[in-house]
């Protein structure tokens, strides 16, 4: 609403894992996720049954959707349960999820996103769709820097000053010089695929493991077998390039951040 597309829908998805505890992450993007940034409350009336939004939505545009997915995977994970056919209406998947060599950021092997519901990741690795995995490993090589952050002080758009006070937190109150570029990353790529080198390896989660649980597995060997069901593997970053993007998508070009850096 804050940034006026008012015509994209809002669903309320699952409010708890497949097993376990629920998992938050308060500590690091605020009470409220967005940094404490102090945004207006929406007025608009939220769908309640965001999984059988999904289904309905995918299934309604067989092979034009991409699913983006910048979270625990629990609602794609049901949806698959719900109505397995929805798998093959999807065009791609791009996740921002695992990582395919660590180390992680919530245990040593396990990204947040995955070991927060490592159940529904495990199916949404097992399905027969186009799958990009855009990891820890390959996100945490864009930074965004402090420096970076206050050069939008000067910019109103909305889109800057948002990004100004999601960020906040992070810079000001955990008190970092700076942050992974994590979940825009995965949007970037769902737009333009060549910003990463990739390989086409299986992978695989743990679940069970009392130290490795959310832990994706890949199999980086030389000689791995061909895999059976592959997920295009993030392995590299042209940063430069998707910051570029990233800052004339809020209309800053990246030469003047950069210079300030």
């Amino acid at each position: 609403d804050w940034l006026g597309a008012t015509d994209v829908p809002v669903a309320r998805g699952a409010d708890r894992p497949f097993a376990g505890p629920v998992r938050e992450a308060s500590h690091w993007h605020g009470p409220d996720g967005l940094g404490g940034a102090s945004l207006p409350d929406s007025t608009r009336t939220v769908i309640d049954d965001g999984v059988g939004y999904l289904i309905d939505r995918l299934s309604a545009e067989p092979g034009e959707l991409t699913l983006i997915c910048t979270a625990p995977l629990t609602n794609v994970a049901l949806a698959i349960r719900r109505r397995p056919e929805v798998v093959s209406a999807v065009r791609e998947v791009v996740m921002m999820a695992g990582a395919a060599r660590p180390p992680g950021n919530v245990t040593p092997v396990a990204e947040f996103n995955v070991y927060a519901d490592p159940e529904a990741a495990a199916i949404v690795f097992q399905q027969p769709w186009r799958l990009t995995m855009v990891g820890l490993d390959v996100t945490n090589q864009v930074l965004f820097s402090r420096s970076e952050r206050d050069a939008l002080s000067a910019n109103t758009s909305r889109e800057a000053m948002l990004v100004r006070e999601v960020s906040r937190h992070l810079f000001d109150v955990r008190g970092v010089d700076t942050m992974a570029l994590h979940d825009p990353l995965a949007v970037g790529v769902a737009i333009e695929p060549d910003l990463v080198t990739t390989l086409q390896q299986e992978v695989r989660v743990e679940t069970r493991g009392e130290l490795t649980a959310g832990q994706t597995v890949v199999d980086l060997r030389p000689n791995a077998p061909p895999p059976v069901l592959p997920t295009r593997v993030c392995t590299g970053v042209d940063a430069a390039r998707f910051k570029a993007l990233f800052f004339e998508t809020l209309g800053l070009p990246f030469s003047s951040t950069a210079a300030r850096a």
